[in-house]
């Protein structure tokens, strides 16, 4: 009989497990996926009314992981460097007006909390970062390739993803290239630790194949943070082999300065594409024309900004100036929509995650890999954020945080047993 039960347990753990890989696999597709765009195209001084459908259905898959993973802990410790920024963004919201619109996008902006937490439970289900980063990788494949067989049958591509006359266009409605290229930023920041922690791990195959997406989607922004990321890769490589006396380079350092090459390479190779070749990327791709219209409203609402929606309706709806949009410009947009507190509560939280995630003492190999690969994305996402909106967006805001959540999910686990 204890045999039998000793069975049981072990196939419903085994089912249960199994049921959150599924769950996560479905959060990591859907990250990286905008079939909203493909179902519903609109115009683009219009807002698609399907958006909001794909953010729940995230949310609703992050909510489920928080369940089943009961990883209630984690919600608190992933939103805790957010805290008062969220308290803050509320008091804007009600001030701006308590707008159903505005509310839809304050909750998008800091729904990926949820995801997160979510995310961290399943990760200590599952038992390994390892597991999830595999997980990722299969969901980027599936994604890709469901978005290549939908441009072989002639489902139309999404309308302005087309960048170049010629270009391959992989991304049909399934696969965002904004979010894929996300994903893959997320991968090369887990490759650039693996070949910190072990000079023996492969890390030039992986990280070219990585950017491929980046490079057709001719995202600058998001290249540019990616070249960020390699780069601190590159220097953090360096100042801790200066603190071992007498270690010479290894074959690890050889590998990370030939991948910075080979990367700023690629990014000038993209950069020249973009601005020589489209009209729109000739100069900052609009962003000379928004930032000092945004910078003037930051000085005309320095307090309580415009609220949630208030960089969409200021460039979209008042300026009109819908082919921008938002304000490229994370930091921009903090201060306007939540005023000048809101921008330093936005750099100071992520001053804290970053604070948080360095002091992780990281005491096995995984937990030196994630570490590193938090520090990297963190590098690159505050990069990329100058003259790109990534947090906005519950999927990206998933997606560019990962690692950094895992972290401070590790690290309270860790003061918990040391407290114990």
């Amino acid at each position: 009989m204890a045999g039998l039960y000793g069975t049981v347990s072990g196939s419903r753990s085994g089912l249960r497990i199994g049921s959150v890989k599924l769950l996560v696999l479905a959060v990591f597709v859907l990250c990286m996926s905008a079939p909203e765009l493909l179902l519903a195209p609109v115009e683009l001084d219009a807002l698609n009314p399907l958006t909001g459908a794909m953010k729940l259905c995230v949310l609703g898959l992050g909510g489920a992981l928080v369940l089943l993973c009961w990883s209630g802990k984690n919600l608190k410790i992933v939103a805790g460097p957010f805290g008062w920024l969220i308290g803050w963004a509320v008091i804007c919201w009600i001030v701006s007006g308590a707008g159903m619109l505005p509310l839809r996008n304050l909750v998008s902006s800091f729904g990926g909390i949820l995801v997160l937490a979510g995310l961290c439970g399943a990760t200590e289900m599952i038992g390994t970062v390892s597991g999830v980063v595999r997980l990722l990788v299969w969901a980027l494949v599936i994604t890709a390739a469901v978005s290549v067989f939908l441009g072989f049958v002639g489902i139309t591509a999404m309308p302005g993803e087309v960048a170049l006359s010629g270009q391959l266009e992989l991304f049909h409605g399934v696969g965002h290239p904004a979010y894929m290229v996300a994903a893959c930023a997320c991968l090369i920041a887990w490759v650039l630790a693996r070949q910190l922690a072990d000079s023996t791990a492969p890390s030039v195959g992986p990280i070219l194949l990585l950017l491929i997406i980046p490079a057709l989607s001719f995202y600058r922004a998001y290249f540019i943070g990616i070249m960020a990321s390699v780069g601190a890769g590159v220097l953090l490589s360096r100042w801790r082999r200066r603190k071992t006396p007498g270690e010479r380079p290894g074959p690890g350092s050889k590998r990370l300065v030939l991948l910075m090459l080979l990367v700023l390479g690629a990014g000038a190779v993209v950069l020249f594409m973009k601005t020589g070749t489209r009209e729109e990327g000739s100069e900052l791709s609009g962003r000379e024309i928004i930032w000092p219209i945004e910078i003037a409203s930051i000085i005309k609402n320095p307090f309580f900004g415009l609220g949630p929606f208030g960089d969409i309706q200021l460039l979209r709806f008042d300026e009109n100036l819908p082919q921008v949009g938002a304000a490229h410009s994370e930091y921009l947009a903090a201060a306007v929509c939540y005023g000048l507190p809101g921008f330093f509560l936005f750099v100071g939280a992520l001053a804290r995650v970053w604070k948080r995630v360095r002091n992780f003492a990281a005491s096995s190999y995984e937990a030196r890999v994630c570490r590193d690969a938090a520090l990297l994305s963190l590098v690159g996402l505050a990069t990329t954020i100058i003259a790109e909106n990534v947090i906005r967006d519950l999927r990206l805001f998933t997606l560019h945080l990962l690692f950094p959540a895992l972290c401070l999910s590790a690290g309270a686990f860790q003061r918990h047993e040391r407290a114990g």
